[in-house]
């Protein structure tokens, strides 16, 4: 079996290293992303078995592609016209795996063999009509003894650095929990945050902090934290507190200390803790700084990991959303959290007032200048990667928005989103530059919205707002009434997006799934989020995980339907991947590629970084 290795190229950053920003490490020349095996996916269909595998961001765009069956190869002539195949004489218990045919006609074999998903079952309710659907069971473990929670946020990435995804959620409630599982429901570890931590103060980052491979998760934290070993924080300034002590609160939190920690994806064990910043303030300018006295609005915390072309990968932590509006950045080395720079719309020298109030209920990631790192899009303002104000609209807070290339005719990515209060209603910006492409005024709260490539009678997205028209690319209204409680994803094998509502997916000629048949529910209550949608297993479509009714499973829904569309997986590309990071991210929004996806998928300038192969040079 031959591989090839990655061998970065490591270039020394001399500002960093001088302003003591972080110990010298590898600098890539290409965009640095995780390798992910083939992802090979068989599911029963009607008198056949549908196959779906991965296209690497790094493949050659006619690489071919072997399939075997029980060991016999079933395929007469490679594959290279998709990344999907339905063999007729497959059946539910055979057993598949595929090889991948290099551009030097090597292989790259795999002996590890996948089963199949066999049609689901039905639960009680279900008209006796309803089609029968292939989907994954996914066992939870036990929930935490004595607490009464519900699983609630996910995100997902790989933590054993084997090319393989896992999941990582939390159990919401007072003293909330983060479980690991692989997508077998084998329980890798589970993190106790303690009553100290509420869970919509908490988003989860699951990233490649360190670039070797294998990805690590980054959470708030406080006294009482126990990490997945059942050890009690003992890093940096967790080593010194009290940790029997319980923090006044009244709906949330009203004092410090909050931590940022860093767990090794794995094990779940503690590797490095700091404090949180801003730290919440005196109790008696609560009301003042941040909006109320309760403690609510301060602990709106978001999170983010932004990639930096010098620093490598930053966590971002921020609190605040109506007032002020401050974060930290920080690197980690393995070893240490150090902070390399904070922003604050409340700065003293009173530059960045404009930014206060401008906040989302989630953010956005993604390289909108063009200068090879990302950037923070925080609701109405965005943040450049070096902590300094890009640009502020001062058009309000908003709880939805998109951010893609939603605008093929327009260079650059756009940024799209609905706004809370009046004059303002829905906006389309550059997302580099804050200018703004067009807007349509309203008096109302704009509480949902989204953007997305919908129907191919128009060029770019399609963009919806609760309570208003339907509007092109460009801001002309369109005769579409598409819901503004949908969400966009890819499904249905057309290179337009499906839309999601609740537990169903409705694609150009309807109904695709209806969930609820199998089990499938929703969560946060009237916001019927799933768990995660995110390319996670076979070709570019994405998998839809919700929980399942008795809150004991989860119920991931692959597509069986077959594509011509040969596309590389959608998480190798660097907007997409940022953005499903941050999906669990206060209001979960759907994440969007960074290029006008009916086009075709550009050739990306990245290098695939895989655990134990990675070699720096001196």
């Amino acid at each position: 079996m031959k591989h090839t290795h990655i061998y970065p190229v490591v270039v020394l950053s001399t500002f960093a290293v001088l302003a003591g920003l972080m110990a010298p490490a590898a600098v890539y020349a290409k965009r640095p992303m995780e390798y992910l095996d083939r992802a090979l996916v068989a599911m029963e269909v009607r008198n056949a078995v549908y196959l779906s595998w991965r296209m690497l961001g790094t493949d050659a765009p006619d690489i071919g592609f072997n399939l075997y069956r029980n060991g016999e190869k079933i395929n007469v002539q490679p594959i290279t016209e998709s990344t999907n195949y339905t063999d007729a004489k497959g059946t539910v218990n055979d057993k598949y795996r595929v090889e991948a045919i290099l551009p030097d006609g090597s292989l790259e074999h795999s002996d590890e063999e996948i089963s199949v998903w066999a049609y689901g079952k039905t639960v009680s309710g279900a008209p006796g009509s309803a089609p029968l659907r292939p989907y994954k069971t996914i066992p939870l473990p036990e929930p935490p003894e004595g607490e009464n929670l519900i699983p609630g946020d996910m995100s997902v990435g790989d933590l054993t650095g084997n090319g393989k995804y896992e999941l990582i959620y939390m159990w919401e409630g007072v003293g909330p929990y983060l479980d690991a599982i692989d997508l077998d429901g084998k329980h890798l570890w589970r993190i106790s945050l303690g009553v100290n931590v509420t869970a919509n103060a908490a988003p989860i980052l699951v990233y490649d902090l360190t670039g070797d491979g294998k990805a690590e998760v980054a959470c708030i934290t406080g006294p009482g934290t126990k990490d997945g070993t059942g050890k009690l924080l003992s890093k940096g300034p967790a080593a010194t507190i009290d940790h029997t002590k319980i923090l006044k609160r009244k709906s949330s939190l009203m004092e410090d200390p909050a931590f940022i920690t860093v767990f090794d994806g794995e094990t779940g064990r503690e590797l490095a803790t700091t404090l949180f910043w801003p730290p919440l303030g005196p109790e008696e300018e609560m009301q003042k700084v941040w909006g109320d006295d309760r403690g609510h609005r301060s602990n709106s915390i978001k999170g983010a990991v932004l990639y930096h072309k010098d620093l490598g990968p930053l966590v971002v932590y921020s609190r605040g959303i109506y007032t002020r509006v401050a974060m930290g950045a920080y690197t980690f080395d393995g070893k240490e959290l150090k902070q390399v720079w904070t922003f604050d719309s409340d700065d003293p020298s009173g530059k960045y007032r404009g930014y206060r109030s401008q906040g989302n209920h989630s953010v956005a990631v993604g390289d909108v200048d063009g200068d090879g790192s990302d950037e923070l899009m925080y609701g109405a303002c965005a943040i450049d990667h070096d902590g300094k104000g890009l640009y502020t609209t001062g058009m309000g807070h908003g709880d939805s928005h998109a951010l893609g290339d939603l605008d093929p005719d327009h260079p650059g990515l756009e940024y799209y989103q609905g706004h809370e209060g009046a004059p303002y209603g829905v906006s389309m910006r550059a997302a580099g530059t804050g200018k703004i492409l067009w807007e349509v005024r309203n008096n109302g709260d704009v509480g949902r919205a989204w953007a997305a490539d919908v129907d191919p009678n128009y060029r770019g997205a399609e963009c919806v707002a609760v309570g208003m028209p339907n509007w092109d690319s460009k801001g002309n209204v369109i005769p579409t009434n598409y819901n503004a409680y949908s969400q966009p994803i890819y499904f249905d094998g057309r290179p337009q997006r499906a839309l999601r509502g609740g537990s169903s997916i409705n694609g150009e000629g309807g109904r695709i799934l209806t969930g609820w048949y199998y089990g499938a529910a929703t969560s946060h209550g009237s916001k019927n989020d799933a768990m995660l949608i995110a390319d996670i297993l076979g070709d570019w479509r994405e998998e839809a995980i919700f929980l399942r009714s008795d809150k004991r499973a989860l119920i991931m829904f692959s597509t069986w339907i077959p594509t011509k569309r040969k596309n590389p997986t959608l998480m190798h590309d660097p907007t997409y991947r940022m953005n499903v990071a941050v999906q669990n991210v206060g209001y979960n929004q759907p994440a969007h590629v960074g290029y006008y996806f009916a086009d075709g998928a550009p050739v990306h300038d990245i290098e695939l970084i895989r655990h134990g192969e990675t070699k720096k040079k001196d």
